[in-house]
């Protein structure tokens, strides 16, 4: 056998080994000492950096560790990588809701928390929101991929036009500003919204000169939240579930302790 056809036929071997490895989700076979990987969406600032994860889901992540003795390996993506990643097995996606299609993917862990889903808009326009009905004729940023419910989702491009963005929670702030559009969803599940609405301000009003020289919200959340929907961990169907039976039993301790109130409760 000549030396070419010999390198030809290794090639071969190494193309197909790599295949059929990472065709195996991660979680096959995989022992408590392991590392896990958590998939989380990533929130971008007004220089293009990824924000820091929430104060809230870091607790969360702590108490998890030591509840299950796993090893939490957090890793931030896109919200649209994060699903393509954890349907291919990297990890489990964390915050993700429940959809008829999702369903099809992924299995879930009880629930972890609710999100609340509010509308952001500027303050100066008065904006009022009790039901769909009121953003007729608006136009609404999404983040792509994102859900508020089956009954919002219906009314995207049939009562008001969605303005499709990105992970990058400035830009939507910015947008927001120029008039590109009337409000945003954000994703949120503290209930005491006023303080979120402060802390926006002081991190994405900072800059604007009306808000330097008035001391006043530029943006607001509007009362009533577009729906509230439940948060979970999620998995591959065809992964290994010996990891989420494990959170599953952490979170119900949780649950019972108060835990989950006490990261959440605010």
């Amino acid at each position: 056998m000549n030396g070419s056809r010999l390198l030809g036929i290794c090639l071969l071997a190494l193309t197909m080994l790599c295949h059929s490895a990472h065709a195996i989700p991660i979680f096959q076979n995989m022992r408590m000492s392991d590392i896990v990987p958590i998939l989380v969406p990533e929130q971008k600032g007004e220089r293009d950096q990824i924000l820091p994860i929430s104060t809230t889901s870091l607790q969360l992540f702590n108490y998890l560790e030591k509840a299950t003795k796993l090893k939490l390996d957090v890793r931030r993506y896109p919200w649209q990588r994060v699903l393509h990643n954890a349907e291919n097995g990297e990890g489990l996606i964390f915050g993700i809701s429940k959809t008829p299609e999702r369903l099809q993917i992924f299995d879930y862990s009880l629930a972890v928390y609710s999100d609340k889903i509010w509308l952001v808009a500027r303050c100066e326009d008065k904006m009022q929101f009790k039901d769909i009905a009121d953003l007729r004729n608006k136009t609404i940023g999404i983040v792509k991929g994102s859900t508020a419910g089956e009954h919002f989702d219906s009314a995207v491009n049939v009562i008001f036009k969605a303005e499709y963005n990105n992970s990058n929670l400035a830009g939507r702030f910015l947008k927001l500003y120029q008039r590109r559009m009337d409000a945003f969803l954000l994703y949120e599940p503290r209930s005491n919204y006023k303080r979120v609405q402060k802390e926006l301000n002081q991190m994405y009003a900072v800059d604007l000169d009306e808000y330097r020289r008035d001391k006043l919200d530029i943006f607001c959340i509007l009362p009533k939240p577009v729906a509230t929907i439940d948060a979970y961990f999620a998995i591959s169907k065809q992964a290994d579930k010996t990891v989420l039976e494990k959170i599953n039993r952490a979170l119900i301790q949780a649950r019972r302790s108060g835990e989950l109130d006490r990261i959440y409760g605010e």
